[in-house]
């Protein structure tokens, strides 16, 4: 037996590469922020961070001040952005931790400038520019307004300026993404020349940006798919330049062997049409794995693919592991055993069949995103250094 139930493998020298290979891509004079939000989309984000950070990465982005709290906490003192609506409860500790707001609209701003005054602070701050995603943001014309009103705060600083793209993975979205660079450009523009000077940050850019329109990418991008090696959208980029860092794992916890027509699972949804030997795999919808693959999706048990049969239940899955070969190249029973490992997510080590995330998430009509975000506490992380 495995020492855990389930797990993944977070690779980190594979993330290294990412952000590397992201860094040659894009030159000297454009910085990185890695988006390390949602726990690094599943994958761990202090960890994450670190390996980024140490890799090229200038800056770090997050959800919401508990994930940056998080990461002051384990340490990290480089500049980290929130890349979300904040608070005014937030305001005290974001200050006091030097974490770096996103601003929507005027109304915090005098917030921040006096908790920033209290605190004999100079604080950076974030402007956000709604250019079509139609979420959170200002739209051009206010974003100017409280750009004039930010130069009345003395305490307060404009740091960057941002908006963020809806289709930027979607190559029949590109003229509506053009449309959205050219009106965030023609913004900033304007603010700079009111202003008499550069803001220091710009950006919009993200994953799929970074990959089709070099034109998005200003001062700094936004990193988040592409450094975990997950494809948003088809981005064959994606796969050629930058790897997975995710492999999702458990291990058959019991072996039946029952007749033909047996009814498997909840609902009856699968009936044997033969005798069949059935790997039971703890692994369910409550540690991530999705509950629309019952059925359809499949997994590999020592290299070799093995259907999933029956519904996926909060805890388990089953598999028909009956024509799996028994490793002396003949058909029948298969010699599986009870402890073998079960890849959900990536590959076995001497094996070359693979299941990509995006394979997973087409089949469960769902975003790689998604998947990754959605692993549970259960599922323990590995840590490949």
């Amino acid at each position: 037996m495995k020492k855990y139930r389930t797990w993944s493998e977070v690779n980190l020298k594979t993330l290294s590469n990412n952000v590397k290979n992201l860094r040659a891509k894009l030159g000297s004079d454009v910085r990185i922020m890695v988006v390390v939000k949602a726990d690094a989309y599943g994958h761990g984000a202090v960890p994450v961070a670190k390996t980024a950070l140490e890799s090229g990465a200038s800056m770090l982005g997050v959800g919401d001040s508990s994930e940056a709290i998080e990461l002051r906490q384990s340490g990290i003192l480089e500049p980290i952005l929130i890349l979300g609506a904040v608070i005014e409860e937030e305001i005290g500790w974001m200050v006091s931790y030097n974490i770096t707001p996103t601003i929507h609209s005027m109304d915090l701003l005098e917030l921040f400038n006096e908790e920033a005054r209290r605190q004999s602070k100079q604080f950076n701050i974030h402007l956000k520019i709604d250019t079509g995603m139609s979420r959170l943001g200002s739209t051009p014309k206010r974003a100017l307004e409280i750009a004039r009103k930010m130069a009345s705060f003395p305490n307060i600083k404009l740091e960057g300026v941002c908006s963020h793209l809806s289709c930027s993975s979607n190559h029949n979205e590109k003229s509506f993404t053009e449309k959205q660079i050219t009106a965030f450009r023609q913004t900033v523009a304007e603010m700079e020349k009111e202003m008499g000077s550069a803001i220091p940050l710009k950006h919009i850019a993200n994953t799929g940006a970074i990959l089709c329109n070099s034109d998005a990418r200003f001062s700094m991008v936004r990193a988040g798919g592409i450094v975990y090696g997950m494809d948003p959208g088809n981005l064959r980029e994606v796969s050629d330049l930058f790897n997975p860092i995710l492999a999702l794992k458990s291990q058959i916890a019991f072996l039946k062997i029952v007749p033909s027509g047996t009814p498997v699972g909840y609902g009856r949804t699968y009936t044997t049409k033969k005798r069949t030997k059935i790997a039971t795999i703890p692994i369910g919808y409550n540690d991530g794995y999705p509950y629309h693959l019952g059925n359809k999706g499949y997994v590999l048990i020592n290299g070799r693919k093995a259907p999933i049969i029956g519904s996926v239940t909060m805890d388990y899955i089953m598999a028909d592991v009956t024509d799996l070969p028994d490793g002396k190249g003949q058909a029948g029973i298969p010699q599986v055993k009870v402890g073998d490992e079960v890849v959900l997510i990536g590959k076995s080590a001497s094996a070359e069949n693979r299941i990509t995330i995006e394979e997973l998430a087409m089949l469960a009509d769902t975003s790689p995103y998604v998947i990754a975000c959605g692993l549970g506490k259960r599922v323990k992380r590995m840590y490949i250094v």
